[in-house]
């Protein structure tokens, strides 16, 4: 405990107003109530002068400007480096919409919204008053249940989501299909905090599949929350937990949302598990954090393959007009070039590389195989919003997550941050 590690946990309540519209869905949805609040949390761990923060927010994602006035604000409160602070996004389907030019209404409240920088910078503000000497377990529990990669390949090499059962039923309109267009990533991870007097009083966990098994009409944290509730009534009232999701754009749980519960209950076992397995970590403890902003290309909206909407004929067809065609109007209006922010932060031997977006789950394998640490996880949903990043295979293949607007950086540009996310840890190890 006197070489110097102290971390910090806390957690702000950030549910919003009942009646907002509801995001997740093809279609905004009202909200009717609250299954469970809505969180912004927080994770600080400090060593030899250096201290980084993970903030969890139970949302959709949000946009740059929301977290970079976040940031600035607990940076003049705390005096932690911004460059060592990291807000991702649980990527919650049940909460409200955090950004506009979706649909051709209105489905953001700005008064909510003015509320999220000065609450996520709470959360910072309560973890770093609540730091004490600490010392740190890593666990991992390797989880098959509940999750499968979402893109199915057909003999003519387009890829179909799961999700589209009329269509994938229809032998008519698709063809052959001839197996998983991927991987997933089983890999729970669990660092587990503990006190001076050895109890455990937190954790930062860390798994790749999507939040959207609650889904409904009512606000959630999904199954982040049901972890969050089980592993306080395994380790105590006290304890704290700070959820990130893994590169899960295209991982989705299987089941119906009658059974979600029963499957949030189970990843919390999974979690509770890890973090009862965890392995020590020897101090002293290296605690560094950096930040890179790059100039990434645009999707061009003229590189839509002819016909790769109405091949998945969402919604009966209607969701041309409705959703993509906006969507696509929407990546025409943005700059030709997008300035994304990607981290990058070790507690020790453990390291977190943030992607500011939805990240394919390959390229998440890809930063865990290339990085010199023994253990990493990516934190995708970080400090930005910039949608779906496929791999170069899957724009080949089609699908949802390669139209224009789901996708609004080119390949290059999301192959860049990739690569860059792999550059800072190199530098951290260093």
């Amino acid at each position: 405990m006197d070489k110097g590690l102290r971390a910090g946990f806390s957690e702000v309540d950030i549910t919003p107003p009942v009646g907002l519209y509801m995001c997740g869905s093809l279609k905004p949805r009202t909200n009717v109530g609250v299954n469970d609040p809505l969180m912004a949390k927080t994770m600080i761990a400090s060593s030899g002068g250096k201290t980084v923060a993970v903030v969890g927010v139970d949302l959709i994602g949000l946009p740059r400007e929301i977290v970079d006035q976040a940031i600035e604000q607990a940076t003049d409160r705390t005096g932690i480096d911004p460059s060592c602070m990291m807000v991702s996004c649980s990527h919650t389907h049940s909460g409200p919409y955090t950004a506009e030019r979706l649909y051709d209404v209105e489905v953001t409240d700005a008064g909510y919204l003015a509320t999220l920088p000065r609450a996520i910078s709470a959360s910072i503000e309560a973890a770093h008053a609540a730091l004490q000497p600490a010392t740190m377990r890593i666990g991992r529990s390797v989880v098959y249940r509940y999750l499968h990669h979402r893109r199915v390949l057909a003999k003519d090499g387009k890829a179909i989501n799961t999700w589209m059962r009329d269509l994938t039923a229809d032998l008519r309109r698709c063809p052959q299909l001839i197996g998983t267009a991927g991987p997933v990533d089983p890999e729970m991870w669990v660092v587990r905090f503990d006190d001076a007097e050895g109890a455990p009083f937190g954790a930062f966990i860390n798994f790749s599949l999507h939040v959207n098994t609650h889904f409904g009409t009512a606000y959630s944290a999904d199954y982040p929350g049901v972890m969050a509730a089980c592993m306080r009534h395994a380790f105590g009232p006290h304890f704290r937990t700070v959820f990130t999701p893994g590169a899960c754009a295209n991982i989705n749980w299987t089941g119906d949302p009658a059974g979600w519960r029963r499957a949030a209950e189970f990843l919390a076992e999974q979690a509770i598990d890890a973090a009862k397995r965890a392995r020590p970590v020897e101090l002293p403890v290296a605690v560094d954090g950096q930040r890179r902003d790059l100039v990434v290309s645009r999707r061009d909206p003229g590189s839509q393959p002819e016909g790769a909407i109405e091949r998945l004929d969402w919604g009966g067809g209607q969701s041309r007009r409705e959703v993509f065609e906006p969507l696509l109007d929407h990546v025409g209006s943005l700059p030709v070039e997008l300035v994304v922010p990607v981290s990058a932060m070790r507690i020790g031997p453990f390291a977190i590389a943030s992607n500011p977006g939805e990240l394919f789950v390959e390229h998440g394998l890809t930063i865990k195989r290339e990085s010199p640490f023994p253990h990493t996880v990516v934190s995708q949903l970080a400090n930005d919003l910039i949608r779906y990043q496929p791999t170069r295979e899957a724009f080949e293949q089609e699908g949802y997550e390669t139209l224009v607007g789901a996708n609004q950086v080119s390949i290059e540009g999301i192959e860049r941050i990739v690569s860059t996310a792999v550059e800072l840890l190199y530098e951290l190890w260093a």
